[in-house]
């Protein structure tokens, strides 16, 4: 099974789809490649990407004489009729960013986050001040997809909306792993690896006769590397803290599901 995250990478230029490809490999990211809105959309029926690098100017099959922002735009349209669904914040489930020399026209900027671009990567890819990495990485972790694991259940909420509690009458939900949990309808999102062992730590405490743990002890499972092991450290700023996750005031704490 591939645990690295894959692109959808449609760029018509051979030159500039080698570089890209071989900058994708130094961040550990796999690619597939497209070079026409007739292969993109190819790529799309077959799936298995977890966020698309779309060059604006492509050709529209291999008979066309040149490469047309039109064929990039038809392509973008397309992927968000394909995977239209959004988050809570309003993030789509798959992200799409734009790689273009054309971002310096206005127009092609706004036209393409009007129709649903998540980030906008300015060709050449030497350009001062543009980390590509960071930039991929937080569309990523915007969309959920903070590792691959979690890249197939967000491709079906991309396509089919997001996952609802199998049981209305439930307060308490959860995604299979602990990305998102829903209490009473509100819902709580953890992009952190750390962040998620902890809730499904606490997650399984609950259930047992001793609901509240030691939060050192759970930090030091959920491996963190925290010299100073405080919980506060890790959730103080996040809506869960002091709602879904409870305090006894002495070093314990427990998660809410009721």
């Amino acid at each position: 099974m591939n645990h690295r995250h894959v692109a959808l990478v449609v760029e018509d230029e051979p030159d500039m789809a080698a570089e890209i490809g071989d900058l994708l490999r130094s961040f550990g990211y796999d690619h597939i490649h497209a070079e026409t809105l007739e292969e993109g959309l190819d790529c799309l029926d077959r799936g298995g990407f977890c966020y698309v690098l779309l060059d604006l100017q492509i050709k529209a099959d291999r008979a066309s004489i040149k490469p047309r922002v039109e064929s990039g735009m038809t392509l973008l349209h397309e992927i968000r009729q394909r995977f239209p669904h959004r988050n809570h914040t309003g993030v789509h489930f798959l992200p799409v960013i734009v790689v273009s020399g054309h971002g310096h026209e206005p127009q092609n900027i706004i036209d393409a986050y009007n129709d649903g671009i998540d980030a906008f990567i300015l060709k050449p890819l030497s350009v001062k001040n543009q980390n590509i990495r960071a930039t991929i990485r937080s569309c990523l972790e915007r969309a959920g997809r903070h590792d691959h694991q979690a890249c197939q259940m967000r491709y079906d909420a991309a396509t089919n909306g997001p996952t609802k509690e199998a049981d209305d009458g439930d307060p308490f939900w959860h995604a299979p792993d602990y990305s998102e949990v829903r209490l009473h309808g509100e819902l709580f999102s953890f992009t952190g690896e750390i962040n998620r062992a902890v809730i499904r730590l606490l997650h399984a405490a609950a259930g047992t006769s001793e609901p509240w743990r030691l939060g050192k002890t759970l930090l030091k499972e959920a491996g963190s590397t925290d010299l100073n092991m405080r919980m506060v450290n890790l959730f103080g700023r996040h809506s869960a803290w002091k709602t879904l996750i409870r305090s006894d005031g002495r070093g314990k704490y427990r998660l809410r599901t009721t």
